[in-house]
């Protein structure tokens, strides 16, 4: 017997089971994942909606009752047949006049902003597309939406002038830029400018945060009107909570409503920003914050994308508004 063959002892001894191991896939072949199982939220039918019934119901009661009392109580004055009678009927005469006076124009105004909304949409495409068509119909509306400005005169004539000389897309809108557009932007700049400045004076030295916050508020609906009846919108109270909701839309969407100390210290540098002091950095900022709105209601009323003139830069208007430009 061979020395080196070792016999297991027979207390170390195993019987052998056979256990059956699946064979395992080929390499080439993925094993299938499960699928998940989805439980799709049940359809919830609702029933009738009792809220808006009762609130529309409750609504069509209180403008009927109103206007029964209107009624008799202008019979009632009518009836009267003297002077403290007729006096009052003028007086509602006007006051429903001035009334609708009141809605023209605030549809006029929704209009005119709607207007230079699809004037902007419109030459966008011509720019991006070449369409000579488009630009032309662009060019048109132009100077519809601008005829009769006075400041704008010399630009309409000019237009009028070289527009049938240009055989390309892009140039004619480049002409219109430069002839209606840019006259305009150096004072929508100083517009933006000056509100920054205001607000960041007012507000580094009032005690009151509520004053500081209805004079910030104030101050940029100003600003917003100045900005869009400089471009042709003339907006009244509901055209300028509409263009209010854009420029808010435009400035989440383009991402600069991000505004803090890291910001200020790229503009105006780290040590300065270091000595200011707490109300001074907060005029500041609400400065800064006036100058991105102001910008951002720039992008959304200027009727034509910037082709030739530049964008107003946030840095250099913060700069400006800082004491830091001159």
């Amino acid at each position: 017997m061979n020395n080196n063959t070792r016999r297991q002892p027979a207390a170390f001894r195993v019987e052998e089971v056979e256990v059956f191991v699946p064979p395992e896939p080929p390499l080439s072949e993925e094993r299938p994942l499960p699928a998940p199982q989805v439980r799709a939220m049940p359809d919830l039918k609702r029933g009738l909606e009792w809220g808006s019934i009762f609130f529309g119901a409750l609504g069509g009661l209180v403008s009927l009752i109103a206007s029964l009392w209107l009624y008799d109580w202008v019979l009632s004055l009518i009836a009267r047949d003297d002077w403290i009678g007729w006096a009052a009927v003028i007086l509602l005469g006007l006051v429903l006049f001035a009334l609708l006076m009141i809605v023209i124009r605030e549809a006029a105004g929704l209009v005119r902003l709607g207007r230079l909304g699809k004037i902007r949409h419109e030459a966008d495409s011509a720019a991006r597309q070449n369409d000579k068509a488009l630009a032309i119909d662009v060019t048109r509306r132009l100077k519809s939406f601008y005829a009769g400005r006075e400041d704008l005169t010399w630009g309409l004539e000019r237009l009028a002038e070289h527009e049938h000389d240009i055989m390309n897309a892009e140039e004619l809108l480049r002409l219109d830029e430069r002839t209606l557009i840019a006259p305009l932007d150096p004072v929508a700049r100083s517009l933006v400018a000056a509100s920054a400045k205001r607000v960041s004076v007012v507000t580094a030295v009032s005690p009151n945060a509520v004053v500081d916050m209805l004079f910030v508020a104030t101050q940029n609906l100003r600003m917003l009107r100045k900005l869009a009846t400089l471009y042709g919108a003339r907006p009244g109270a509901l055209s300028l909570l509409k263009l209010a909701r854009m420029v808010v839309t435009h400035i989440v969407l383009t991402g600069g409503i991000a505004l803090g100390d890291d910001v200020l210290q790229q503009v105006i540098g780290h040590g300065l920003t270091a000595k200011l002091s707490a109300r001074l950095g907060e005029g500041l900022f609400n400065g800064a914050l006036t100058t991105r709105i102001g910008i951002a209601t720039i992008d959304v009323c200027r009727p034509l994308p910037y082709m030739e003139q530049q964008r107003p830069r946030f840095r250099e208007l913060v700069a400006e508004v800082a004491g830091l430009g001159q």
